[in-house]
């Protein structure tokens, strides 16, 4: 018998010769050749539906596998956007929520502290010495909130860094300088407060307009002490060669010893 070498639809003719010429079906005269020809006919429209489905299953899954591979290919071009996420894995609906709500808080920080400082600044019965470590606590949220929180915002909402290595940096130190001393400064506040009630007389007599900005210097110069190596080349060394998603980290990446100290990359 001889065989179709390739998958294809046949003749009804050429059916019937490769089955006439092996004794598969016969017939006595016209009327056995009408029925041959009736059975072949059927026969060759069942083969030719079986080979043309064959056919059409092995043209869709050459046509899956070149899908796969391109999109395996251009993964890398179109890292934004993964099934409704960004790379954060927040969705839009839940970036455009937190971004109203965190620019409120930032909105009410920055104008808060600000009319803090003016307020210290302009009125002389607030010009006190006692207010002087209040306007220091201001002016490092005031700048947290300027400064640190909006770059912040974007970089966890996005998952990513767009801002420059240099920025990083820089942005990092400060975020360290304004989050360690503002808590330093809450630290002197409390002690101020302590120190007024049980050494009311002796600490009142002491606390001298150049010893409370004595004690505000230190409390800024113990804070920079601790986001200047960074800046010196004492961090880990970012990835050579081109980054798809950059980041910008103090803690697991850069510095783990400062790790604790920034609290503006932290919303």
């Amino acid at each position: 018998m001889e065989y179709v070498s390739s998958a294809g639809n046949i003749s009804q003719e050429e059916f019937l010769a490769i089955a006439g010429s092996n004794g598969t079906y016969g017939g006595d005269g016209g009327g056995g050749g009408g029925g041959g020809s009736l059975l072949g006919g059927t026969i060759a429209a069942m083969l030719n539906e079986t080979l043309g489905s064959a056919a059409a299953a092995s043209a869709a899954a050459a046509a899956g596998a070149a899908g796969t591979a391109s999109g395996e290919g251009g993964a890398g071009e179109n890292l934004t956007i993964l099934h409704g996420t960004y790379p954060s894995g927040y969705t839009l609906p839940h970036i455009i929520i937190a971004s109203i709500i965190v620019t409120i808080l930032m909105i009410v920080i920055v104008v808060g502290n600000m009319l803090v400082i003016i307020a210290i600044a302009t009125e002389k019965t607030l010009k006190n010495i006692q207010n002087w470590f209040i306007a220091s606590l201001a002016v490092a949220d005031f700048f947290l909130g300027l400064v640190i929180m909006p770059f912040s915002l974007a970089n966890e909402l996005m998952g990513y860094w767009i801002f420059g290595n240099w920025w990083c940096d820089i942005h990092s130190a400060m975020d360290v300088l304004l989050c360690t001393s503002s808590i330093m400064n809450l630290c002197l506040i409390s002690l101020d407060r302590y120190w007024s009630i049980t050494k009311a007389i002796e600490y009142l007599k002491s606390r001298t307009p150049a010893r409370a900005a004595f004690m505000i210097a230190a409390v800024w110069i113990m804070s920079a002490l601790v986001c200047i190596p960074p800046l010196l080349g004492w961090k880990a060394k970012r990835p050579e060669g081109h980054v798809e998603l950059p980041q910008c980290q103090v803690g697991t990446q850069r510095n783990p010893q400062l790790e604790h100290f920034q609290c503006g990359s932290k919303l």
